[in-house]
């Protein structure tokens, strides 16, 4: 399905054009300064003006500290012409461990100036900051604390008991790059939080490779005093954050959306994506304009954000958002398979967002990858971090994610010699022909792919009988409530092409679309009938789900569009709640809030869509959001205090 329009698109785009965009992209990025950041937004903008994509224009966002979109708080600016860290030791002999100009990731993001001449203090080692019984506030009071700890997690304990600044040879776990210096990009006082805003304090924090950790360890181990010497010339105060985007003009008002974040310091993540995203719109521009391709109905937009800040800036304040019909995003998709945790990943919508549009990516990447069979890829659920959360039905837009993981993420090792061009290529086919078929999708089309989420339903319903077989045995109501759950996730799935159709043609395509939702409930029933006979009760049909308690008499409405993450309320007002900006489980039970459903209804619903080997209770789940929470009633009843939701 589909194939001459993946073999034409396939014939024109580059892979290599799309690598050299990258290179550019990261270039700049690599500084992460919001001067560059400016520069980086020029860059991309110009390219789409070249390739005549119409309408580019760079948003600029307040970047102020204190303005707010959906939930998250717009960032300070942060500026920094250089910053350099020796080690002194007890001879008097110093070493140059950390230079911006060599490594600029040496430096954690909005670090505040040090004095002009620098500081100079004793280093003293302290393993686990966050176990604040294994030092004491003197013992780090005027010293340079060093530390294999993520220097954001304990930034304001270390700074708030009077250390100078922070040393730290942190790196994610399972990146094992010993000489990689690992990028620091959060520096809230809010651990769970993330950039830095009005009011929080300010410091610094230099990052060193393991292995000169390991060498510092070393040296403080055998006794030697060391000494620290600290230079940050930076500067920290009001600006703007870009934001890029431009269109391929449609007949209508509709528009489908390809976007992934810039304005971050590596190759892979994410100059990558946007180096796919600059060639899809290179290639669907030149095609069309020359005839090649038909003008599509629905416009094509591009938006190069700044991750969820800006994302959210434009899904609550630019009409555009809301005449949205998909989206994509790309973010990390085309690493080398050297370094890669795991291979590319089509993350899908979650289940109350559930839409054609997940079939159509996975079958279209599934087409394209044909052609480079050795290139791994594999579908994966619903997964926070990134843009995708545009997903969020306060909201409204179904975006799959295209994504990597890999060993170089956000480090000094994330650089364009690990950046595939072939992988490039043919992500950046998919997603062009995602675009292009969404945007000009007619009563034939919206049938082929009607078909194509019946079809993944089908797969996906066979799937979980396989996979509650053993459970069935134990619990034969809950194993078949889990398959009468996926069959309406499906069905809604294929029901979502009715949007794609003005009225007149919905009444037309809705009988075929009943016929396969039909077949999708008659799969469902024939797989908990297999079932109950391997569980020796041929005949069992599960009960409905009928909620009770308290529950059952809250129906929640939404107020804030987005995912929460707690960025509007003061940390003292929080009762140690942490920030659940990247919490799965709010995400779910939000997302199924609809003013028309009950709590219980939505925590039921989330249970079933983050299930894995046990259906969680309501407070499980609120469990999971946050440790001291006592019950989902009473964690609601906290959001509804704060303005977060009402009923």
């Amino acid at each position: 399905m589909f194939r001459d329009l993946i073999a034409l698109l396939g014939k024109h785009v580059d892979g290599r054009r799309a690598w050299e965009d990258a290179v550019a992209v990261q270039s700049l990025d690599r500084e992460f300064t919001f001067s560059a950041f400016r520069e980086s937004a020029r860059l991309s903008a110009e390219r789409l003006r070249a390739a005549g994509i119409s309408g580019v224009e760079i948003i600029e966002v307040p970047a102020d500290g204190s303005s707010i979109y959906g939930d998250w708080m717009m960032p300070l600016a942060w500026e920094c012409e250089g910053a350099t860290f020796d080690l002194i030791g007890a001879n008097g002999a110093a070493e140059r461990v950390a230079d911006r100009a060599e490594i600029p990731c040496c430096l954690a993001m909005w670090s505040a100036p040090t004095p002009a001449d620098g500081v100079q203090a004793e280093i003293v080692l302290v393993d686990k900051p966050a176990d604040q019984t294994s030092w004491n506030a003197e013992s780090v009071r005027g010293k340079i604390v060093f530390t294999s700890a993520h220097p954001h997690a304990v930034k304001q304990t270390l700074l708030s008991a009077g250390a100078v600044g922070i040393l730290s040879d942190f790196q994610s776990p399972g990146a094992e790059l010993p000489d990689a210096v690992s990028w620091i990009n959060a520096w809230s006082d809010d651990p769970g939080g993330w950039a830095l805003i009005a009011g929080d304090m300010q410091g610094w924090s230099f990052q060193v490779s393991p292995k000169v950790g390991a060498r510092i360890r070393a040296r403080l181990a055998a006794g030697e005093r060391l000494r620290g010497r600290a230079l940050v010339r930076s500067r920290i105060g009001e600006g703007t954050l870009p934001t890029v985007t431009g269109v391929i003009p449609g007949t209508g008002k509709e528009e489908v959306l390809l976007l992934g974040h810039q304005f971050e310091q590596g190759a892979i993540d994410n100059a990558s994506g946007i180096g796919v995203m600059l060639e899809a719109a290179r290639v669907l521009q030149s095609l069309i304009a020359r005839g090649e391709l038909q003008p599509p109905a629905r416009s094509i937009r591009f938006l190069f954000v700044s991750e969820c800040y800006t994302t959210m800036h434009w899904a609550e304040r630019r009409r555009e958002a809301r005449r949205t019909a998909a989206g994509l995003c790309l973010d990390s998709p085309a690493g080398s398979a050297t370094l890669a945790l795991r291979p590319p990943e089509i993350f899908v919508n979650p289940h109350s967002m559930m839409s054609f549009a997940d079939a159509l990516i996975v079958h279209l990447t599934e087409q394209v990858m044909s052609a480079a069979p050795l290139y791994a890829w594999r579908e994966a659920r619903f997964q926070m971090g990134t843009d995708n959360n545009i997903a969020d039905r306060t909201i409204g837009i179904p975006c799959p994610w295209i994504g990597g993981h890999s060993r170089t993420w956000h480090n000094s090792a994330d650089v364009p010699e690990l950046v595939e061009a072939r992988l490039q290529q043919l992500i950046a086919t998919a997603a062009a022909a995602y675009a292009y078929l969404i945007a000009s999708a007619d009563g034939r089309i919206a049938l082929d792919l009607s078909h194509l989420a019946a079809a993944r339903g089908k797969a996906a319903i066979a799937r979980t009988g396989v996979a509650e077989t053993e459970r069935a045995e134990r619990d034969l109501d809950d194993a078949s409530q889990q398959i009468r759950y996926l069959a309406e996730r499906h069905s809604e799935a294929v029901a979502s092409v009715l949007r794609l159709l003005p009225p007149a043609e919905r009444s037309q395509l809705r009988p075929q679309v009943r016929a396969l939702q039909r077949d999708l409930r008659r799969a469902a029933k024939d797989e908990m009938a297999s079932l109950a006979r391997r569980a020796d009760r041929p005949g069992f049909a599960p009960a409905p789900f009928e909620p009770t308690g308290e529950l059952a008499t809250v129906i929640p409405r939404r107020l804030v569009k987005g995912p929460v993450t707690f960025d509007r309320v003061a940390p003292e007002a929080r009762g140690n709640r942490p920030s659940p900006r990247w919490s799965p489980d709010l995400f779910a039970v939000l997302n199924w809030c609809d003013n028309r459903r009950s709590l219980a209804e939505a925590c039921d619903l989330a249970a079933r869509e983050l299930r894995t080997d046990h259906t969680p209770t309501p407070d499980g789940l609120s469990r999971r959001i946050d440790p001291n929470a006592s019950s989902m009633l009473e964690y609601f009843e906290f959001l509804r205090s704060h303005g977060y939701v009402t009923w």
